[in-house]
């Protein structure tokens, strides 16, 4: 019988860690989903850690689409920065995380406008 109990905390044990498990998905050096770039003579400064989490069941969403993508949406409308810097993605279950260090755009610079692409002869 004590054998049967042992087994069966054991077994408890293994799947709630199996359930806590953190697994890094990427690393990337800056990430926005408000911004694409920076405009000419802006520069960013840096705010401190920020961090935020997307779980696929909030919206009873399946899979793993989109998750990276709104952790940083949900990272950005928490702490307010422009750009997540040094950024790293983990997976914790249903979840994916961000953490990173938040950085604000600074300076007054004037929009850049791509060269209209040339025409060919």
């Amino acid at each position: 019988m004590i054998n049967l109990k042992f087994l069966a905390v054991v077994a408890l044990g293994t799947t709630l860690a199996g359930c806590a498990m953190r697994t890094k998905v990427l690393d990337v050096a800056a990430v926005s989903m408000t911004k694409s770039y920076l405009s000419e003579g802006e520069t960013l400064k840096e705010t401190g850690p920020v961090s935020g989490q997307f779980c696929a069941d909030t919206f009873g969403d399946k899979g793993s689409i989109g998750l990276i993508d709104e952790s940083v949406k949900m990272a950005q409308s928490q702490s307010g920065v422009d750009f997540i810097l040094n950024a790293a993605f983990w997976n914790e279950g249903q979840c994916m995380v961000v953490e990173g260090t938040g950085a604000k755009i600074a300076g007054g610079g004037t929009s850049v406008v791509p060269a209209s692409p040339a025409k060919k002869k």
